[in-house]
């Protein structure tokens, strides 16, 4: 019998059937067991939030909760670094909705362009930037050198917003809103991660616009990397500069380190299958790990849940273990107390994720077919 604490139960009363199912984790998923702490600011997060979806146009309903996500999983951190990276995930749930819910979703031409469009602006930023430093540079060079520094810049959370572009779209506006908040904080590798993580998303979502067209069911083989890709593999590279700091380019570039993010990847996006296969079966989108299990072993529904759920227990593993290589590698590449303990708070967050996302399907209606 599984060990469910009494707020869990309470959320489990008015929760969706299908994320529901995912609840025998609980007693079988060590990162799933443990209950969330609620950020303390949640309540200024959560309008915070409603007041930056209504500035730009996005239209959230209040039951997706994706605040409250962000505040579990953030629960240890800054008021701002919560709300940064809960505007990413409302943007990037809405993003998806583009592609899964519309009928751009079946056209690989528009699924390119607005990839392109959104990776060009991530290159087009950055060499401005570089460009603006560069001037400041030379500008400084030619007066006298000052006792103190010249500046000292500390990238606002809250940026000057300008009016949004005609022909640019909410969820475009959005993205280009949230870069400008985001980018100035990270270092030039960092973007270009970030560029390509959002180039490995679109090239996913243009196979899904193939295989919609096509009437292809994606393979139990194929279909782990392709989610993956389709989740926004920047969505985990985003939690360092909501937390104000970088992973070293050796520690992040190693297999420990890449597990840990992939593992996190596949339990969150698997997860969020088991709770949103019924909605997507309704839409008619084969694109669910569910739904490929399924049709691969001509399974019940019931007996897809079960098996998806064991991936997600074995995924689960995978990332403990990660998790738990970290202190001797910090030890291996010389790390200072600094980025170890830098490291360790991004790590932090994707062990966190699994329970956080999990108590999160519970209380979203995000997922109802009647939505």
């Amino acid at each position: 019998m599984p060990v469910i604490d009494a707020a869990t139960r309470t959320v489990e009363r008015a929760s969706p059937v299908a994320a529901a199912l995912l609840l025998p984790l609980v007693d079988r998923v060590p990162v799933m067991a443990a209950p969330c702490r609620m950020h303390a600011s949640i309540d200024r997060i959560t309008a915070a939030l409603a007041d930056w979806t209504r500035e730009v146009g996005l239209e959230t309903p209040v039951l997706a909760r994706f605040d409250r996500m962000a505040g579990r999983a953030f629960a240890g951190f800054g008021t701002d670094s919560t709300l940064l990276f809960a505007k990413w995930l409302t943007w990037l749930f809405h993003f998806d909705d583009e592609w899964d819910e519309k009928p751009a979703g079946r056209a690989a031409g528009i699924v390119e362009a607005t990839f392109s469009r959104l990776v060009r602006h991530t290159a087009e930023t950055s060499v401005h930037e570089t460009q603006t430093v560069k001037t400041a540079m030379t500008l400084t060079a030619t007066k006298p050198r000052p006792a103190a520094p010249v500046m000292t810049w500390i990238p606002s959370p809250l940026p000057v917003r300008t009016p949004r572009p005609e022909g640019v779209s909410p969820v475009e506006a959005a993205f280009r809103d949230l870069w400008g908040a985001t980018a100035p904080r990270m270092s030039r590798r960092w973007r270009e991660r970030f560029a390509d993580g959002l180039a490995a998303q679109g090239a996913a979502c243009r196979t899904e616009a193939e295989n919609r067209c096509a009437g292809r069911v994606p393979s139990v083989a194929e279909y782990p990397a392709l989610r993956r890709g389709t989740v926004g593999p920047y969505l985990f590279d985003l939690v360092e500069p909501c937390l104000g700091v970088e992973v070293p380019a050796e520690l992040r570039e190693s297999p420990t380190w890449r597990t840990l993010v992939d593992a996190c990847n596949d339990v969150t996006a698997w997860c969020n299958d088991v709770a949103s296969h019924h909605k997507e079966r309704a839409n008619g989108d084969v694109h669910n790990y569910v739904t490929v299990a399924a049709h691969a072993f001509g399974l019940s529904d019931a007996e897809a849940v079960a098996w998806v759920n064991d991936r997600i227990a074995e995924r689960a593993e995978d990332l403990r273990a990660a998790a738990r290589r970290l202190p001797g590698l910090f030890d291996a590449f010389g790390l200072t107390p600094v980025e170890a303990r830098n490291a360790s708070k991004v790590a932090c967050a994707f062990l966190t994720a699994p329970r956080a996302q999990l108590e999160w399907l519970l209380e979203s209606r995000r997922y109802d077919v009647t939505s």
